[in-house]
This record gives C-alpha cells, sequence and structure tokens, in this order.
C-alpha cells in the first residue's frame, strides 16, 4: 500500500517535469511536425521561407540562417530548423495560426488580387465587410507572415502612393509590381481597381 502510494507521487511528479526545448524541437523534427526552412533566391533577393505540414508559415529577410532562426522563434514561438530539401512545390497552403479571423481574412482577399493588377486598402476593407476598417486593414497586412506568397504588395494607398512592404520597403514594392506586370503609369497612380 505504501508503495503504490509512493508509485503515485512519483507519476503525479512526472507531469511537472518539463523537457529541454530542444528535446521537442527534435521530436517534431523526427515526426515532420514542425517548421523547417530554406534559403531561396527571389526577384526581391535572398529569402529565407519556411513551411511545416499546415503550408507556408514565414519569409524574412535576414543576414544569415541564425538570425531567421531567431527571428522565428521571436514571432512565432517554436523553433524551425534547416531543411535537408526543399520541396519541388511548396503549395498554395498557409499557416496563419496566430492571426485574428479579421487578420486571416485580409490575407485571404488580398489572395484574391490577380498577378499584375493592384487595388486599395479600402477596397480590401469594403470586400471583407468592414468598410471603416482601413487603417486596420494595413495593420494586418505587414503581419503577413507569408509576404510574396500571399501578394500583400498587390494592396496600394488610395492616393496613389505604393505604401511601405515588409521586404524592403516601397523600391522592393515596386520592383515586384513592375515584375508581375504592373506598368510604372499604373504605379504612379497607385492602382488599377479601387
Amino acid at each position: 500500500m505504501i508503495e503504490e502510494r509512493q508509485l503515485l507521487r512519483d507519476l503525479r511528479a512526472l507531469g511537472e517535469v518539463r523537457a529541454p526545448s530542444r528535446v521537442l524541437a527534435g521530436v517534431l523534427g523526427e515526426l515532420q511536425l514542425g517548421d523547417e526552412y530554406a534559403l531561396l533566391d527571389t526577384l526581391l533577393g535572398a529569402l529565407y521561407v519556411a513551411w511545416n505540414r499546415e503550408g507556408i508559415s514565414a519569409v524574412m529577410r535576414t543576414q544569415t540562417g541564425e538570425e531567421f532562426e531567431e527571428r522565428f522563434r521571436d514571432r512565432f514561438g517554436r523553433e524551425a530548423r534547416k531543411a535537408r530539401e526543399v520541396p519541388c512545390d511548396l503549395g498554395d497552403k498557409f499557416d496563419l495560426r496566430g492571426l485574428s479571423e479579421f487578420e486571416r481574412a485580409v490575407l485571404l482577399k488580398a489572395r484574391e488580387i490577380p498577378r499584375g493588377e493592384t487595388r486599395t486598402y479600402g477596397w480590401v476593407a469594403a470586400q471583407i465587410g468592414r468598410p471603416a476598417a482601413v487603417r486596420a486593414v494595413g495593420s494586418a497586412l505587414r503581419k503577413n507572415p507569408v509576404p510574396v506568397f500571399i501578394p500583400c504588395h498587390r494592396v496600394v494607398r488610395s492616393d496613389g502612393s505604393l505604401g511601405e512592404y515588409a521586404l524592403g520597403g516601397s523600391e522592393a514594392k515596386r520592383a515586384i509590381l513592375e515584375a508581375e506586370g504592373v506598368g510604372a503609369g499604373a504605379l504612379r497612380i497607385g492602382r488599377r481597381a479601387s
């Protein structure tokens, strides 16, 4: 009876034990449940791209893989490990956990903007049923964890200016839009449709 009580106390105490974070990262990696990343060459230069079973989880410009890992951990609260190989097709699924329903709605609407076209922040706000939330749309686009893949660069200001872009400011935004076929004249106007 005394041995059984001690066994029960010992088993309960196991619930308090926390394994080092590297153990969890290793287990998730072996089970292919964690995030992997690679450095990809893009029109905007070298970008680190992370993915997991849910889809593409992050796109960032950093100087090193170690810096990417640190920024990823700070932003998402989990580890990312360097991939052994990059999948041939990263697909069109995205890991948007951690974003609010509003932020997800904004990003999914931005994803509908066709290549070679732009829309305004006001257009996005109206399309998701929140026409007065223009500034909130801009904030949601700034939180886009997967810029380029979810094309927040296709959303511009109603005054005709491009606005900022997380992967290199307005010049990078201009470059990617021009590469997609948006002419310089349209960029001065700032939109193809409002």
